[in-house]
């Protein structure tokens, strides 16, 4: 009789994040590509899956529900404070539940991502005959609560995923976690086939004719400084007025970011669009992608801007943009938050000799098929291999 190994998946989320999306694929390609069989379950904290409840579970799926509140589903909860307040919230309404349901199932595995104090806490406090799989994105707050917290913790997690090896680095170098436990798997973000069917639907949006658009895409939150841009775009629109610039994104900061657009006096130049499903034909009509983030983890949607072919220019934050640019081989790295390496950057691209602009889009290119389904399939397939799975 063929074993199913269960796996729970814990990804409370409050915004829809790119780890969302790089969580639904990891599930749907360990089903797709593994011989094995799995029983995977979502635990859906407060009904943040129901949006995705209804597609998955035609996938077999299963979820777990445990706070049924229309008002704390509907409620909003960007900027600090109630932001704050929602993780607390979660995490009390969370913690009897989440204890039962680990006690009752006794999953083979959990996979943590986002909001992860409450399973750490529980593993922490008791045992519980499942395997912790702990994903670190991005560049995590070390304040002492969380840094305490890994250390006592460390010894119960089997593994830290980490999305690029510059972040592997730092983790190491905290000296909390066992260097064997922290592998790096690239996010289980691009499908080839999808990425040319969606670039090649139809953009009705008269914005982008007759321009040459920049591209950014991301949350609209202190995180993506999309402010920075916006001020900086207005002096590269001074020198260069046949480019307009297009934000795609929802968040806590798109009134302040249209009253900045209006004060700037560029409400004709730079649009603010709605987050869209489908995002590639965008990028395939617009001239080249910036990103000015203050943290961020491998950006996917530089990720999806390379795989479209278009030049990128992104701020050297940390924690994995650097590794994929390179030294410049395959895109534009700025100082962040320095207006004047930025505008040199610019100046640059679009000045650059065709040949070597090719040449960063080819190995841009060829960068982006770490971040294929199916190498995050077999980094996830190696790791289950060797915690003898069968």
């Amino acid at each position: 009789m063929t074993k199913i190994n269960k796996i729970f998946i814990w990804s409370p989320f409050t915004s829809k994040v790119g780890t969302v999306y790089n969580v639904i694929n990891f599930t749907e390609n360990l089903i797709k590509f593994s011989k094995k069989k799995f029983d995977i379950t979502f635990i859906n904290s407060f009904g943040e899956w129901n949006v995705y409840k209804n597609d998955l579970a035609k996938k077999n799926f299963r979820f777990v529900n445990f706070l049924n509140s229309i008002f704390f589903l509907n409620w909003k909860k960007n900027g600090f404070f109630r932001s704050r307040l929602s993780y607390i919230i979660i995490f009390f309404t969370s913690l009897i539940p989440l204890f039962n349901l680990l006690k009752k199932e006794k999953p083979q595995y959990l996979f943590c991502y986002l909001i992860t104090s409450l399973p750490l806490i529980l593993f922490f406090l008791f045992n519980f005959n499942t395997k912790l799989i702990l994903s670190i994105a991005g560049q995590p707050k070390l304040n002492f609560l969380r840094v305490f917290l890994w250390k006592k913790i460390s010894k119960k997690i089997n593994y830290i995923i980490c999305p690029s090896n510059e972040l592997k680095q730092k983790l190491i170098e905290l000296d909390v976690f066992d260097k064997k436990k922290i592998v790096v798997i690239q996010d289980a973000h691009l499908s080839v086939k999808r990425v040319n069917f969606l670039k090649s639907k139809e953009l009705k949006d008269n914005f982008f004719k007759d321009s040459k658009v920049i591209i950014s895409i991301g949350r609209l939150t202190k995180q993506k400084n999309f402010t920075f841009l916006i001020k900086n775009f207005s002096l590269i629109h001074k020198k260069y007025n046949n480019y307009k610039l297009a934000i795609i994104g929802d968040g806590e900061e798109k009134e302040s970011l249209l009253k900045l657009i209006k004060q700037l006096d560029l409400e004709e130049v730079i649009k603010i669009i709605e987050y869209k499903i489908n995002i590639y034909n965008y990028l395939k009509a617009s001239y080249c992608y910036i990103s000015t983030s203050d943290w961020e983890g491998s950006s996917l949607a530089m990720i999806d801007a390379a795989a479209v072919g278009l030049p990128i220019i992104c701020s050297d934050c940390p924690t994995g943009r650097k590794e994929f640019i390179g030294n410049d081989e395959r895109g534009y790295l700025f100082m962040q938050n320095n207006s004047d390496d930025f505008l040199n950057k610019f100046d640059k691209m679009i000045n650059e000799d065709f040949t070597k602009l090719f040449r960063k889009l080819v190995c841009a290119k060829k960068e982006v098929k770490k971040f294929t389904s199916f190498s995050h399939f077999l980094g996830i397939k190696r790791l289950l291999q060797e915690n003898q799975v069968k």
